[in-house]
């Protein structure tokens, strides 16, 4: 068993090792949007689904070693392919496609061959390893579906704590492609293993009834009938898998999938962006495989089904207002409750495998409802919802799902393992037609509140001591989440918590424009992010607020250019409100540059915000990821340069490094200025820029501002902005202004190769 364990460890763990160092390698082309992360998993999803149905295909259709043969071939193939077009980060580029379809197509070029092999490995190895068992080999092959899944397990834990942090990128990906060259090693070893079997019949296993040749008639029963050629190593007669029990098999992955995806969005979009916290909820999505294939780990799928409902209902209260709950605690429970609900989904359909003779058809269809879980999340509800609500949806489908399969073996009665591999006929509980059953899933109303209240009053003590946080809020939405649970979980509930004058979404996120006659402003969001506020009073219209109030450190900054540069040229990446076009003068000229086509389209129109409408003259919008527009910018064009990409929770670390400020310093004439925006809820980047500013010999200054009480009713709010220039007259003048010199520390500066924006995250709100 050892060499098939090899193959597939190794082959696992290169694909989840590829996944997050490609996703990196992609994520700058794209701004940096989380939806990358999602598009990324949705490929592999998706090659996965192929690798499987060639697998299945191969050990059903083929000959078998004809079967070994192919496999072998394709792999030196996909080896030549990394040769011909090798993974440098550099030699990707974005295309003409809607965003989803161009991330697909650039992974497809970049690294479709080689995944497609290692997609298929799992259950080619597998069925290998079933077609000996009868010769020399002991276990049972789904064993190796843990071992697979325990080995990304790996690679997802290696990656963000010691990968990533000290092997860069480029040596990263020719690591990679040597570790490659070693499962083809290993392939070859194994199938010349498989080859020298006395006696492996005209397939590696039987193919379905009625496929192909070889494969037993069914008798009028629907039971197959005795195979009087089956060999040893070829297995018994196995049954029909009804449709029904494939669709089964499908919504228990789907689920999952989607929620996979649909939790790294709502943790990357509303709450924090950084590559652990990406790589944590795929690392718990693969554990729920290795509890629910392993024999041991099964023992808890039956408590994972009873905690299921409280976690799913405690998933939905937090979304109609996720901006007045506390991080960490917000964190925990959106990780254990995709944790608990993947347990229990995988756990029933771990219960409800066929016999080894089924395998590549069992993981064809997994695959499948992988493929769709994170499509719809991925590519189909950006396109259809104008909010997130694929992810109250998918709750609703989880509890479906849990009621459409209580019937199963895991359903009731005490905990127990499969038996061992039928020798004629399966039992009969894995093939009965699913029914509506919600009584085994809730229980009693204690069993249903009792851990909701458990986990709901731990926040509730949390939120108590963290004076920021809107307890008030908190306590309606645990309420009703309450009321939900006590009156049988009703899985009807979409979150939408506030009016919207517009309320869309992009590839890049969503997007909403509040207006609040009371307040009289009108306010653009992006997730939980204010990224702009105008009043709607004409006479103070024009008038700049939240973080470019003129009181504040934009102030300070526009008011050098208007005594230095009255004319300048000002480029700004990141248009938001269009609120900085309120500084333009007469006889200046405003570029900005913005990736995200749907906040151009708000902020132009004057319906919604009139800062651009009503500039001295039309700023230039530029459209596209601004590292990669500014490259196509002639050198000494600008005077000040604004980076205004920072204060979401999403951060573009492409802009920040070392390689992307030198870019920055060519387009800037001399004595010019780079601004930058720092404030932020979970980072602070101001040491980030003070390293690379000291390594490219520039004076970097920065000023924190926190309004005055009527400042802050004419719309200032608090804000952290840092300075960089060449210029040393330039800088002391800002130092005249209350600027002060950053503060050196020894961090090292983000580079393109250690893009690790993660040692920069500060704990708490």
């Amino acid at each position: 068993m050892a060499i098939f364990a090899v193959g597939i460890g190794i082959s696992s763990f290169l694909l989840f090792w590829l996944q997050p160092l490609i996703g990196q390698v992609v994520l700058p082309l794209y701004g940096g949007t989380p939806a990358v992360w999602a598009t990324v998993l949705v490929f592999f999803q998706g090659t996965l689904l192929l690798g499987y149905l060639y697998g299945h295909a191969s050990v059903t259709r083929l000959p078998a070693r004809t079967s070994l043969v192919v496999h072998v071939v394709l792999a030196v193939l996909a080896a030549v392919w990394l040769v011909l077009q090798p993974l440098e980060a550099d030699r990707a580029a974005p295309g003409d496609l809607p965003a989803a379809l161009d991330v697909l197509r650039i992974l497809a070029i970049r690294v479709g061959p080689p995944v497609f092999v290692l997609t298929a490995t799992t259950p080619l190895l597998s069925a290998w390893f079933a077609a000996r068992r009868g010769e020399s080999e002991k276990g049972d092959p789904y064993g190796l579906y843990a071992l697979s899944n325990a080995a990304s397990l790996g690679a997802l834990v290696a990656y963000p704590f010691l990968i990533g942090p000290l092997v860069g990128l480029t040596r990263q990906l020719a690591l990679w492609s040597i570790g490659f060259g070693a499962l083809g090693l290993v392939l070859a070893l194994a199938a010349a293993m498989v080859w020298r079997t006395r006696a492996i019949g005209d397939r590696i296993v039987r193919g379905p009834t009625g496929g192909s040749a070889g494969a037993p008639a069914a008798d009028s029963a629907g039971a197959p009938a005795a195979d009087p050629n089956a060999d040893e190593l070829s297995g018994p007669p196995t049954p029909r898998i009804t449709w029904p029990r494939r669709l089964r098999w499908l919504l228990l992955a789907a689920v999952p999938s989607g929620l996979l995806a649909a939790v790294t969005n709502f943790i990357a979009v509303d709450l924090i962006a950084a590559p652990l916290l990406w790589i944590v909820p795929l690392g718990l999505y693969l554990g729920s495989f290795i509890v629910a294939f392993s024999e041991r780990g099964r023992r808890l799928v039956p408590w994972a089904v009873r905690l299921a409902p409280a976690l799913i209902t405690l998933l939905w209260v937090p979304i109609g207002s996720v901006g007045g709950w506390p991080l960490v605690p917000l964190v925990v429970l959106e990780w254990s409750g995709l944790a608990i609900i993947a347990t229990a989904l995988h756990g029933r359909l771990a219960l409800d495998r066929p016999p080894a003779a089924r395998l590549t058809e069992f993981y064809l269809v997994q695959s499948v409802g992988g493929v769709v879980g994170g499509a719809f999340v991925a590519i189909v509800a950006p396109s259809v919802f104008p909010g997130v609500w694929e992810y109250p949806i998918l709750l609703a489908g989880a509890l479906a799902a849990l009621a459409l399969t209580s019937g199963a073996r895991a359903g009731r009665g005490p905990v127990r393992t499969l038996p061992p591999e039928p020798a004629t006929t399966p039992s009969k509980p894995s093939t009965r037609s699913p029914r509506l059953d919600f009584g085994p899933i809730f229980g009693g109303w204690v069993g249903r509140l009792a851990p909701f209240g458990l986990v709901a009053g731990l926040l509730i003590a949390f939120m108590a001591v963290d004076q920021s946080v809107a307890l008030g809020v908190a306590l309606r939405w645990f309420g009703f989440g309450a009321l939900i649970l006590f009156f049988g979980g009703q899985p009807w509930f979409l979150a939408i918590a506030r009016p919207a004058l517009l309320r869309d979404r992009s590839f890049f996120g969503v997007t909403e424009v509040i207006r609040s006659p009371d307040a009289g402003v009108t306010v653009l969001m992006n997730g939980t992010t204010v990224h702009g506020m105008q009043s709607t009073d004409p006479a103070f219209s024009r008038r700049p607020t939240t973080y470019y109030a003129r009181s504040g450190p934009l102030g300070d900054v526009f008011g050098w250019l208007e005594a230095a540069r009255p004319s300048g040229s000002i480029a700004v990446v990141g248009l938001g409100a269009g609120t900085i076009a309120a500084y333009q003068q007469p006889g200046q000229a405003l570029t900005f540059f913005e990736i995200d086509p749907l906040v151009v389209r708000v902020a132009s129109d004057p319906r919604y915000f009139t800062y651009m409408s009503g500039a001295p003259s039309a700023p230039a919008i530029v459209l596209g990821d601004a590292r990669l527009s500014l490259r196509d910018v002639p050198a000494d064009t600008f005077d000040l340069l604004i980076l205004d990409a920072f204060s979401s929770d999403a951060i573009p670390t492409h802009l920040l490094t070392l390689e992307a400020l030198a870019d920055d310093l060519r387009v800037l004439r001399a004595g010019g200025v780079i601004a930058v925006h720092v404030s932020n809820r979970f980072y602070d980047l101001a040491p980030a820029l003070g390293a690379s500013g000291e390594r490219l010999g520039l004076r970097v200054l920065d000023r924190g501002y926190s309004p005055t009480p009527a400042e802050a009713e004419a719309g200032a709010a608090i804000s952290y902005w840092v300075v960089l220039t060449r210029d040393a007259a330039v800088a002391d003048a800002f130092a005249g202004e209350g600027w002060v010199a950053a503060q050196r520390s020894a961090v090292e500066p983000l580079t393109d190769d250690h893009p690790d924006i993660l040692r920069f995250l500060t704990i708490g709100r």
